[in-house]
C-alpha cells in the first residue's frame, strides 16, 4: 500500500509540474536565439517560436542556464511538407556551443524527416550510439504536442503528451552503467542532414520548411551555491524515482506499438543497461 500511494504522489507532483508548464509563458523569460536568427521568429506575444529551414540556414535556440536536473517541457509541430532530411528537435546537453564534437552528456528528441520518425537518444560522458526510434501514431505536423525529458538522480524518462516511451534508469551503482551528471542546457534546433542512410533525402523544392514551439517555462535546478540539485525537498522533480504500474503499463504498450529500432536489439553489441531499462 505505502509503494502503491508513493506512486501515486509522485505521479501527482510530476502532474502538477506539467501543468505549471503548460501556461503560456514568454520564449524572452527561459530561452534565447543561438543561430540562424534571421530564420527564428518569435510571435504571438512572444509566447511562440518559429524556425524556418531553407537551403541557406536553419535556427535554434537555447536555455539561459545550465541544469542538473529537471522536468523540461516544450510543444512543438513540425513542418507541414512531407519529407525526408529534415532534422526538428529537442535536446538536453553539456557540449559548448561552437565546441568540436567529443564525449559528452546528452539527451535527445529528433525528428528524423517530417512524417512522424522520432529518434531519441541518451550520450553519458560517451558518444552516445543509444538510439531508439518510434514512428508516431499521429502527425506531428498537424497540431502541437508535448515533448517531456524528466532528468533527475535516479532516471531519465521521455514523455509524449504525457505518456512515458523510454525510460533510462541510474544503474552507476547497480552495474557501472555510466549515468548523465555534467551541467546541461536545453537548446532546440531545425537543421538538415545529407546523410540519406539516416534521416532520408530532402526535398528542396518544398522548402521552406517552418517548424512550431510553445510553453517554454523551465522547471529545473541550475547549479549554483546553495542549491542541491539531488535534493527531493527543493527540486520536485527528484520525488519521482519510478514509473508507477500504470505508467509502466503505457510504456510497454507504446513502445510495442510504435517502436521500429532499439539499440538493445539482440545480436548487436549490447550494452549493460539493455538488462534493465524498459523491461
Amino acid at each position: 500500500m505505502a509503494y502503491f500511494l508513493m506512486n501515486i504522489v509522485t505521479s501527482l507532483i510530476l502532474l502538477f509540474i506539467v501543468g505549471l508548464s503548460n501556461a503560456d509563458i514568454s520564449f524572452n523569460n527561459s530561452y534565447e536565439p543561438t543561430w540562424g536568427e534571421n530564420h527564428l521568429s518569435i510571435i504571438n506575444q512572444g509566447t511562440e517560436v518559429t524556425l524556418l529551414l531553407d537551403n541557406s540556414s536553419g535556427a535554434g535556440f537555447k536555455s539561459k542556464f545550465l541544469y542538473e536536473s529537471g522536468l523540461f517541457v516544450i510543444r512543438m509541430k513540425l513542418p507541414d511538407k512531407k519529407t525526408g532530411g529534415v532534422i526538428t528537435s529537442l535536446y538536453l546537453t553539456s557540449q559548448v556551443d561552437g565546441s568540436p564534437p567529443g564525449t559528452h552528456d546528452e539527451i535527445d528528441f529528433e525528428f528524423l524527416g517530417t512524417q512522424g520518425k522520432l529518434q531519441t537518444n541518451v550520450f553519458a560522458n560517451d558518444w552516445g550510439f543509444r538510439e531508439q526510434i518510434f514512428q508516431l501514431p499521429f502527425d506531428p505536423s498537424q497540431d502541437f504536442h508535448t515533448y517531456q525529458i524528466l532528468y533527475n538522480p535516479f532516471q531519465i524518462v521521455f514523455f509524449i503528451d504525457d505518456i512515458p516511451v523510454r525510460e533510462f534508469m541510474n544503474l552507476k551503482v547497480k552495474a557501472n552503467v555510466n549515468y548523465p551528471t555534467s551541467p546541461m542546457q536545453i537548446e532546440a534546433s531545425v537543421w538538415y542532414s545529407n546523410s540519406s542512410g539516416w534521416a532520408g533525402d530532402i526535398d528542396w523544392s518544398l522548402a521552406p520548411f517552418i517548424a512550431h514551439y510553445q510553453h517554454f517555462k523551465i522547471s529545473g535546478c541550475f547549479p549554483q551555491p546553495g542549491n542541491d540539485c539531488s535534493s527531493p525537498v527543493n527540486q520536485p522533480w527528484n520525488r519521482f524515482k519510478v514509473l508507477s504500474p500504470l505508467q509502466r503499463q503505457k510504456m510497454a504498450n507504446f513502445r510495442k506499438q510504435y517502436m521500429t529500432y532499439d539499440y538493445c536489439v539482440p545480436g548487436f553489441v549490447q550494452f549493460p543497461e539493455c538488462s534493465y531499462n524498459n523491461s
